[in-house]
């Protein structure tokens, strides 16, 4: 059986290249990590003024879209009014999911989010170097584990974005009973 080793002029690079990779990821130059998402997101949440620079004001104004991106690419929906849910699919989904009538602030699913993180204890190391998508995703299942399955069991197509909006992927066929009781 052949050995390998490594050079030393070897392991110094690997070790360079593996804690560039480490550095770019906690800095965040890749991608936003959660624990920046959160720091920004708290900040926008609980400043008495409004941003002070430019980036500032730029990071604040991802909070939202960064939120829906991860929780709709992860199979949530939010429920709507549990009075209308009158099919036996749209009420899992008022058990199973948040819902825009009694759980999400106006003012974004974001908001919770960052409600839903500071009860957990805040962000733990891996949001540190990981998404920010990985940190909202696991603040929501914490509280709505079962979700995403429960909108696949009732038919309720996944949300994707287009052109910068959130639509259902094809026909819902689930929320027209749900429209039909609205309109009662």
């Amino acid at each position: 059986m052949a050995k390998t080793t490594v050079d030393g002029g070897t392991f110094f690079v690997i070790v360079f290249v593996l804690g560039l990779a480490l550095a770019a990821a906690y800095s965040g130059w890749l991608y936003q990590t959660g624990q920046q998402w959160f720091e920004n997101c708290w900040q926008a949440q609980h400043s008495p003024e409004g941003p002070k620079t430019p980036r500032q004001a730029v990071s604040w104004g991802t909070c939202e879209q960064t939120t829906k991106r991860a929780l709709f690419n992860a199979g949530f929906v939010f429920a709507g009014n549990p009075q209308f849910a009158v099919t036996p699919e749209l009420k899992a989904l008022v058990q199973a999911c948040p819902s825009n009538y009694s759980d999400v602030p106006i003012g974004g699913p974001h908001l919770i989010a960052v409600d839903l993180v500071v009860q957990r204890g805040g962000p733990d190391l891996l949001d540190r170097f990981m998404p920010a998508e990985r940190l909202i995703v696991s603040a929501f299942a914490s509280k709505w584990p079962r979700c995403a399955a429960t909108r696949v069991a009732s038919g309720v197509p996944k949300i994707i974005e287009q052109n910068g909006e959130f639509q259902f992927e094809g026909p819902c066929k689930p929320c027209d009973a749900e429209r039909a009781a609205m309109k009662r």
